[in-house]
């Protein structure tokens, strides 16, 4: 099915509502405002019957007054074709020549120009006015379009002009329904009794369905769909092109005109972008660096200063690399087009694309932000979205990331992720995650600097700790997540950088150093542990009266691993044959009497109470004995 938005514009008062009335039959002024003004204040919908089951069609009916423009830019951003109005008595006014460029602006491609209120004129006037439009939207996509004389008052015309659209619409291209894609600027937010809350917009991207979770942009509010409405009628789904309202599990104080309605994860929140900006050829106004302008896009307006990126000052007729930066947050998508107005008095003085969606704080004047640009503005798939990996390694992007900052369906990102890691240039850290090799290649000296200098001064231990070398990684790594470093770790594994014994690491290629001098020391150590039996030495005494106190805390660390001390309590180590003495004493009198006490293990080891609740203690941390009413058995 092919869903097909209709958007009117053109100066106050030229006729667009009266010929939407003349083609849909309906009224699309609403407002009691609106009725007593005769204008149209904010955007009406109607539906155009197509005659066909598989093309739905609706038309949105925007403001023309300048002070409405606000509302004409709302209705604007979502349509297919547009019917620019241009009353017959009147010709091309203000209002006409502003619409036209936000039409530009926001790069619609197709439409038609409809002459209204020719029951009022000559057909000698009729021409020239047609030859005055044929002139101005030369070079423009109405450049070809027909000029259709209607007067919606005699109905003259109308017949041609509804088949004609009809003819038209069938050759635009088809929405994307993805249902993970879904979008909607939200234009309007009311309540119903017995329902709740209910939001309206034009479905521009994707789809829904009753039952579905989604979140309420930029402040990412969950909300779940309990209802929809498609032009007026109840239904279980919507899909792109269609005028929608959407029931949802929301307060109403919550949600604001401007929120857009999308897939949970589809859209980030940012306070800037960065765009390709135009400044309208027709506008008297230069902006300045650190200028404020409004910002439209979506059903949203934001105000924001423009930071030129390559001058200090853009000129009418100019196009320029600009950073936007915002009073409060936004959500919106790569490749959205918008319009800014001069900040006072409000008048349209420019628009463009947004070429990254939410992008890091940039340095003016800084050739390496200007050929990024340049990339996201003008390269090849496979050129931007190895730039965006480039630039977000930090943060280790996954398939999903990379997808939603290019704009590009996952399926395509991962087709492109593997044709670039034919290059070398890209690498894939375990599964779908993925970094550049100029930002990887930073990584091998980082750990190797760590690993030597932990080496050098501790050349008997096998390793830095895991959780250590993991923590330093992450203190570099800012962006990236626990999971994400365990990935990179494993990688570093596998490169056969670093390798890991018992929780410890060490560089792939270091092996402990043991000395003559080290050996005899570590037999004086055992002999010193064997000697003392169950009075255990204190570990801090014993190396402090050692001749070097930091190797002997390596070769006591080494014991406890190699397994030839016990470490007791993190203070008090047992040679292992006195342990396995202590062990076997406990049992056996266990296994005679069924329980032991602490005064009764004393007596059997002949030591102090101290000593004998550390080792009792201990058997409890190994779940050898357990305690109960004073008394243990073996577990």
């Amino acid at each position: 099915m092919q869903n097909i938005i209709i958007g009117t514009a053109g100066h106050i008062d030229h006729g667009k509502t009266c010929l939407i009335k003349a083609l849909t039959g309906t009224d699309t002024d609403r407002l009691k405002e609106e009725k007593k003004r005769g204008i149209t204040i904010e955007c009406g919908f109607a539906r155009l019957e197509s005659g066909d089951e598989d093309i739905k069609i609706g038309i949105i009916d925007v403001p023309g007054h300048e002070k409405f423009i606000k509302n004409m830019l709302a209705g604007i951003g979502g349509i297919d074709f547009v019917l620019l109005v241009i009353a017959a008595d009147e010709g091309i006014m203000p209002q006409t020549r502003e619409h036209m460029d936000i039409l530009k602006l926001l790069d619609i491609q197709h439409g038609f120009v409809v002459l209204t209120k020719c029951d009022n004129c000559e057909e000698d006037w009729i021409e020239l006015v047609k030859e005055e439009i044929s002139e101005y939207v030369k070079d423009s996509f109405l450049e070809h379009s027909p000029i259709f004389a209607v007067s919606s008052h005699t109905g003259d015309g109308i017949e041609e002009l509804r088949e004609e659209i009809l003819k038209a619409i069938r050759t635009l291209p088809a929405h994307d329904n993805d249902p993970d894609a879904f979008r909607l600027p939200i234009d309007r937010v009311f309540t119903m009794k017995g329902h709740g809350t209910v939001i309206t917009g034009t479905l521009v991207e994707g789809s829904c369905k009753t039952g579905d979770e989604i979140v309420l942009m930029p402040e990412e509010i969950p909300a779940k769909i309990r209802g929809i409405q498609v032009y007026g009628q109840d239904a279980d789904y919507a899909f792109a092109g269609q005028r929608t309202a959407l029931n949802l599990t929301v307060k109403k104080e919550t949600v604001e005109r401007g929120f857009v309605a999308a897939r949970p994860g589809s859209m980030l929140q940012t306070y800037m972008v960065d765009v390709r900006l135009y400044l309208l050829e027709t506008t008297g106004r230069t902006v300045l660096n650190n200028s404020r302008v409004h910002f439209y896009y979506g059903s949203d307006e934001a105000v924001g200063r423009v930071i030129l990126l390559d001058r200090d000052e853009l000129l009418p007729g100019e196009t320029a690399y600009v950073q936007l930066r915002f009073e409060r947050k936004i959500a919106l998508k790569r490749l959205d087009y918008f319009a800014i107005r001069f900040y006072s008095p409000m008048e349209t003085i420019g628009g463009g694309i947004v070429l990254d969606a939410s992008p890091r704080r940039h340095k003016r004047n800084q050739e390496a932000v200007l050929a990024s640009l340049r990339i996201k503005d003008t390269g090849t798939r496979e050129e931007l979205l190895e730039k965006f990996l480039e630039e977000e390694s930090q943060v280790f992007p996954d398939i999903n990331y990379l997808a939603l900052k290019t704009n590009l369906p996952p399926a395509d990102t991962a087709a492109i992720l593997k044709k670039l890691k034919g290059t070398g240039r890209v690498l894939e850290i375990g599964k779908d995650l993925f970094l550049h090799q100029t930002f990887y290649d930073g990584i091998p000296p980082f750990i190797t600097d760590i690993l030597e200098a932990f080496h050098k001064a501790n050349a008997l231990t096998e390793g830095l700790s895991k959780e250590e070398v993991k923590s330093r990684l992450a203190s570099k790594l800012y962006g990236a997540d626990a999971k994400k470093i365990d990935r990179l770790y494993d990688y570093l594994i596998q490169k056969k950088l670093i390798k890991e014994k018992d929780g410890l690491t060490s560089l792939y290629a270091f092996v402990p150093k043991h000395s003559t001098d080290n050996k005899q020391e570590v037999q004086t150590l055992l002999q010193l542990y064997r000697d003392a039996g169950f009075a255990m030495p204190k570990t801090d005494n014993v190396i402090q009266n050692s001749k070097n106190a930091k190797v002997t805390r390596q070769l006591l660390d080494k014991l406890v691993k190699d397994g030839e001390l016990v470490k007791i309590t993190p203070a008090y180590y047992m040679h292992k044959d006195c342990y396995e003495n202590a062990l076997g004493l406990l049992k056996a009198h266990i296994q005679k009497n069924g329980s032991i006490t602490l005064a009764e293990y004393r007596t059997i080891m002949d030591s102090s109470r101290k000593y004998t609740q550390m080792v009792l203690e201990y058997f409890d941390s190994k779940r050898i004995t357990k305690l109960a009413d004073e008394k243990r058995t073996l577990v």
